[in-house]
């Protein structure tokens, strides 16, 4: 599925889900309420999936333009440095969405890594290496 996809979706979901916890309060059902934020935060989560794809996406053609311009050996370490952020990003958000701060926390330290391996590059590069 496409990030937009997944965000079309998620606004949908957020929408529903806030329609049905409005109804159920009106009417006094509390199993419609509960229905409604649960599917709210569905929508949220699909939101937040498709924000992660789009991040991705833009790592990756980070990378392969780096890769394609790039004529020092500083440019793998450019690449394997987006790469970690794209996958650091990825791992943030399996961490919120699934509630694991673990993962969370690994995915920060992973963006931190692929930030420190992009600076590294272009210290490489600049120097002619």
């Amino acid at each position: 599925m496409s990030s937009t996809t997944d965000k079309i979706k998620g606004y949908a979901n957020e929408a529903v889900g806030n329609v049905k916890q409005g109804i159920g309060k009106a009417i006094g059902s509390e199993k419609l309420q509960a229905e409604g934020a649960a599917q709210e935060l569905k929508g949220e989560a699909q939101k937040t999936l498709g924000d992660v794809k789009d991040a991705a996406h833009d790592a990756y053609d980070k990378a392969k333009e780096t890769v394609n311009d790039a004529s020092s050996s500083g440019a793998a370490d450019t690449v394997r440095g987006y790469a970690n952020e794209a996958a650091g990003k990825v791992k943030q958000a399996a961490g919120r969405i699934t509630g694991s701060p673990e993962l969370e926390q690994d995915g920060h330290d992973q963006e931190a890594l692929g930030d420190a391996q992009k600076a590294a590059g272009r210290v490489k590069r600049s120097a002619g290496g």
